[in-house]
């Protein structure tokens, strides 16, 4: 601890001349008989009451590549065989004064064609399929908008 700043903590994998770099791992502890443990990543609350305290950023990112792929982000929950499966929920925080957004954005190209975006419910095998949901809020003036829109073509036509 610190009178101004706490102090920072780094954890980085080695680097590597022609094979990659080293790896690095997080994982909670596996349970014979009950739940395993729980992982949590998080930010501190801001407990500063002056202007401009916010909490602390969270970022989760892959590294940029000159000539080949950038990495994946995957984020998944896991599967059950006897019971329900994980869920995932992102959610962005209340405001005062403005709510935060919500931005899911696929990747655009400069040669091929630019990524794909897709929201899918459930298949079930035994009974009703997942529903998808898309809706607007609510305001007391006016409730927002839905916007759904195909992208425009130069040469062939719009999506």
């Amino acid at each position: 601890d610190g009178p101004n700043q706490g102090g920072a903590v780094t954890i980085s994998a080695g680097s590597g001349t022609s094979t990659g770099g080293g790896v690095i791992s997080l994982a909670s502890g596996a349970s014979d008989d009950g739940s395993s443990g729980t992982a949590s990543l998080q930010t501190a609350d801001a407990a500063g009451s002056s202007a401009g305290s916010s909490s602390g950023d969270l970022n989760l990112a892959t590294g940029s590549a000159s000539t080949a792929n950038s990495g994946d982000v995957s984020i998944a929950s896991g599967a059950s065989t006897s019971a329900s499966g994980g869920d995932i929920a992102l959610a962005v925080g209340s405001g005062d004064l403005l709510g935060g957004s919500l931005t899911l954005d696929a990747g655009t190209s400069a040669s091929a064609s630019g990524g794909d975006a897709s929201l899918a419910a459930g298949d079930s095998q035994s009974t009703d399929g997942g529903s998808t949901t898309i809706s607007a809020g609510d305001g007391p003036n006016q409730g927002g908008a839905v916007t759904i829109s195909a992208g425009s073509g130069t040469s062939t036509g719009g999506g």
